[in-house]
């Protein structure tokens, strides 16, 4: 009598069939989660690139703007009223042809009045005098000079970002 050799696969009944299949979707969930999270994070950080840029354009602007005063601080600008005098520009930052922000200037002074041709943010500024002593370690004498102080309200083109800055300008006596 012949013996048949004995199959011993057929006694695991599919057992290392569904732990292949459990292995694998659980190998399958983690790829996708992984891409998934690099996906947001992508996203996540072209936001934060545009949100960088948007910023540099706007400080950008004001930067310029107090840098260049030619464009604003004319005859007109200087004897106009503390309450009345304004500039309303734009600013090609980065010089490529076309204006990265737009920028308003006004005068800070102690009554808090607001200018109707200006935004609501060059308006809201701090309520100081217009005009004072030169600050101390500044290198001008308080007997020869005057500073006088200004708001500048720099906005990217696209109303991403604002920043506002004080800056102050010396005059003689």
């Amino acid at each position: 009598m012949k013996l048949l050799p004995q199959n011993n696969i057929s006694n695991e009944r599919g057992y290392a069939l569904l732990v292949a299949i459990l292995m694998l979707s659980l190998v399958t969930m983690i790829g996708y989660a992984a891409v998934r999270t690099s996906s947001v994070e992508l996203q996540i950080s072209g936001n934060e690139k545009l949100i960088a840029s948007d910023f540099y354009d706007s400080e950008g602007g004001a930067i310029n703007t107090i840098e260049d005063t030619s464009t604003w601080l004319t005859t007109a600008f200087l004897t106009s009223a503390e309450t009345a005098a304004n500039y309303t520009g734009t600013v090609d930052v980065n010089g490529d042809g076309t204006d990265d922000a737009s920028v308003e200037v006004r005068c800070i002074e102690g009554t808090g009045t607001s200018i109707g041709t200006l935004s609501t943010e060059a308006n809201d500024l701090p309520v100081m005098s217009h005009t004072g002593p030169p600050p101390i370690g500044s290198g001008y004498s308080v007997k020869h000079f005057i500073i006088r102080r200004y708001g500048v309200t720099s906005r990217t083109t696209a109303g991403n970002a604002h920043i506002q800055v004080g800056a102050w300008k010396v005059f003689n006596k």
